[in-house]
């Protein structure tokens, strides 16, 4: 069902989270050319690693070329989401945002491409995953949650992910980026040649479908919900739109909400100048949550 939100006061308090928004513990999950990739963990109050807890992995967006260190960090501890991963950590979940290296040459340097980002979101997933026994985590049930050019990845991470005897439990897609073939701007950035293993024996007329999340959707595609905003002139309403009517076409379950009167990154609580419908998008996900953990 496509449902339309209209603009109304939440009652989510963000301040604690906000101000909480760096990881508890931040490493180098891998590294690229030298350079440490990270993820950062938030756990619950109460956490104890005997016990086992839902999981909620987080993945930014930025163009595919940015992230955000704030004035109180020195290293990269959970970008814009960082908030929202301490959100969910404060409700009992281990939360992990992660971040990835950033692309180059407008996605087009070799090892900076979008299959090498999506290999970043893959290999941190494994590390999370790996590391589940060792921290708590319940792989029954694992969410993940990515917005604008962070929802395309995690959109692939939904789609495209593989893993013997595991699935999401649940997909949140926010402002999505999900058809790169049908999107002449940021088709931009499928790559115009590649020697990544992935991509080397394709001829690159099947790149876009190869790196779009809505053309890998498959029989074994987790629940997902898409929320996008209603204005959004950055990425068209059109790519969740997409993703929704595939799903629903092979009786995949799949939720899309339009925020009206709401623009881009809303979900970012210390970017958007749009906190109701950041709290409505967090109300939406807390429903869902809900939901998706009964099923």
């Amino acid at each position: 069902m496509i449902c339309k939100y209209s603009l109304n006061e939440q009652k989510i308090d963000l301040e604690d989270c906000i101000a909480h928004h760096s990881g508890d513990k931040t490493i180098a999950y891998k590294t690229v050319d030298g350079v440490p990739v990270n993820l950062s963990f938030y756990y619950p109050d109460d956490y104890n690693k005997n016990n086992k807890y839902p999981a909620f992995i987080f993945i930014h967006g930025g163009g595919w070329a940015s992230h955000k260190i704030f004035d109180d960090q020195k290293i990269w501890q959970g970008d814009y989401l960082g908030y929202l991963a301490r959100y969910y950590a404060d409700k009992g979940f281990i939360s992990v945002s992660i971040d990835y290296r950033l692309s180059k040459e407008k996605c087009q340097k070799e090892n900076y491409q979008l299959i090498d980002l999506y290999d970043d979101c893959s290999d941190a997933v494994d590390y999370i995953l790996d590391k589940a026994d060792d921290c708590g985590i319940d792989m029954q049930n694992v969410f993940v949650l990515g917005e604008s050019a962070g929802g395309h990845l995690a959109g692939l991470i939904t789609t495209k992910y593989k893993r013997a005897g595991f699935n999401f439990k649940g997909s949140f897609l926010i402002n999505a980026i999900t058809d790169l073939e049908g999107d002449a701007l940021w088709g931009k950035s499928v790559p115009l040649k590649s020697v990544h293993p992935a991509l080397v024996n394709l001829p690159q007329s099947q790149f876009a479908k190869y790196l779009s999340p809505l053309y890998n959707i498959g029989e074994n595609t987790c629940p997902v919900v898409l929320i996008h905003g209603e204005k959004d002139k950055v990425v068209d309403p059109v790519h969740s739109e997409r993703f929704y009517n595939k799903m629903k076409s092979i009786s995949r379950k799949c939720e899309l909400y339009i925020i009206e009167n709401t623009d881009h990154a809303f979900l970012l609580a210390e970017y958007t100048n749009n906190i109701v419908a950041c709290k409505i998008g967090i109300k939406i996900i807390d429903e869902w949550i809900q939901k998706l953990k009964k099923a």
